[in-house]
Order: structure tokens, then C-alpha cells, then sequence
């Protein structure tokens, strides 16, 4: 037993080495038709460096939001703008969609310090992503944060059982755009408010009970929190519970 015990180990650890080999084999080969650059500082030959990581994975932190009820705010990652602006507009405009695993890990850190600060009781969660309007998805390539509260699920998984805060969170894409609306990038905060008003809505033919479910909304990036609060709204007038808002980043009030 003892043999087949090492004899098993041995093949293990030669199967993760070919492993290895051809992974890192693949990486210079592809290097060599599209050198790799750091998407936050362009450093040569690394997809992300070591700091401009941690531009984007926390600690987490909260930030309240004007115009929102006292007390309510965004759990996030990263401050919005410098490096983390600079990663958040590749990841979304430039087509690295490789970020999305730090950048999951980041939105885990924002999960984690929301369920530790909520006295909410240990039922599943809900995770909510903002959804991306039919154009952007086709121009983007997918709904990049539908797959980030994906990533995010599965990195804070073994922590939340291990905390004791029941069943780990369940990413449900349960909302859609009914309407047009504008680029909001130029937008004052008022008139963002106005763009979305009415803007989102569930998903025709939703199966998925929301009545009491405890909802948590998680957006890319949260600046006047227009978007946030319309997706409140269509959330509580299904009957849901939102137990608050995560963010990779936050524009900080100045």
C-alpha cells in the first residue's frame, strides 16, 4: 500500500510537471506573437504585476453614498481611479478579460467584509450582478460582471461555510434592461438618476422565488450609486430583501 501510495504521489507530481511544461510552453509561444504587458502599468512580460494586483484585491472597505439611506453604502475593493481605473478600463474596453480573476478576487474581499459587518441570518445570499445593456454585451464580449460575481462566488466559498455564515452565496443574474439608456459616462449624477429611472427589470419568465431573499447588488465599479439604487428598486418591488451593495471600486467622495 505503502508502494502504491508513493508510486500514486510520483504520477501525480510528473503529471502536474508535464503540466506545468506545456503551460509555461504555451505562455512563451504566445508571448512571442502578443507580448504580454501589464494591463495597469504596461511592465513587460507579466499580464498583471504584483502591484498593481493589489491595486484591485483589497482589503476591502466602506464607503457610504450620498443620497442613500444613513448607514447604507458600498463594500469595495479599490478606490476608483489611477491604477484600478486604468485595470477596470481594460478588463471592460481593451478585451483583457484576464483580469477577471483578480479582480474576482478582489469583489471576494468586498463579499467577506459585507457578510462579517451584516447580522443578517445564515441563509444563502443572493448576488445580484448589475446587468449590461444587449450592446454592451456584444461589444464586450459577455456580461463581464456576471462573470465577476461568478469568480468572486466560487473564491469566497470554503471562508463563508467556514465562518459559520450558512450555505455559500448564489450568483443569480435575475435582471435585464427594458429600455435603452445612455452612455453614462458624461452624465451628471442627476442625470444618471434620470437615465435609469424605470431602466431595469426582472427577467421575463423568472422561476427563481425572490420574495424574502436576502439580495446583495455587485457592480464593477459604483460612482454616484444611480445605477445601485435602480437596481434596489426593482429588487425590493419583487419583494426581496437588499442587504447591501459590493463594488470592486468606489468613487470616493471628495
Amino acid at each position: 500500500m505503502l508502494f502504491e501510495a508513493n508510486f500514486m504521489n510520483s504520477a501525480e507530481i510528473t503529471s502536474r510537471t508535464r503540466s506545468d511544461r506545456f503551460r509555461e510552453a504555451w505562455r512563451l509561444g504566445w508571448g512571442l506573437v502578443w507580448p504580454a504587458v501589464c494591463a495597469g502599468c504596461g511592465a513587460p512580460d507579466v499580464a498583471l504585476c504584483a502591484a498593481c494586483r493589489r491595486a484591485v484585491t483589497g482589503p476591502a472597505f466602506f464607503q457610504p453614498v450620498v443620497g442613500w439611506p444613513p448607514g447604507w453604502g458600498v463594500w469595495a475593493a479599490a478606490a476608483y481611479g489611477g491604477t484600478a481605473a486604468r485595470l477596470v478600463l481594460s478588463w471592460k474596453e481593451r478585451g483583457r478579460h484576464d483580469l477577471t480573476g483578480p479582480f474576482g478576487a478582489g469583489m471576494a474581499s468586498a463579499l467577506m467584509a459585507c457578510r462579517e459587518a451584516s447580522s443578517e441570518p445564515a441563509s444563502p445570499w443572493l448576488l445580484v450582478p448589475v446587468p449590461s445593456s444587449a450592446g454592451a454585451r456584444r461589444r464586450r464580449g459577455g456580461d463581464l460582471v456576471a462573470a465577476l460575481a461568478r469568480r468572486a462566488a466560487r473564491l469566497v466559498g470554503p471562508a463563508w461555510v467556514a465562518g459559520g455564515h450558512g450555505p455559500p452565496p448564489i450568483v443569480a443574474p435575475v435582471l435585464t434592461h427594458q429600455r435603452d439608456v445612455r452612455d453614462q459616462g458624461e452624465l451628471s449624477a442627476r442625470a444618471r438618476r434620470k437615465n435609469l429611472a424605470g431602466a431595469l427589470a426582472l427577467r421575463p419568465g423568472l422561476r427563481l422565488s425572490l420574495p424574502q431573499r436576502g439580495c446583495v447588488i455587485v457592480d464593477d465599479v459604483v460612482t454616484t450609486g444611480a445605477t445601485a439604487a435602480e437596481t434596489a428598486r426593482v429588487l425590493t418591488s419583487a419583494g426581496a430583501r437588499v442587504l447591501g451593495v459590493c463594488g470592486l471600486s468606489v468613487a470616493l467622495r471628495r
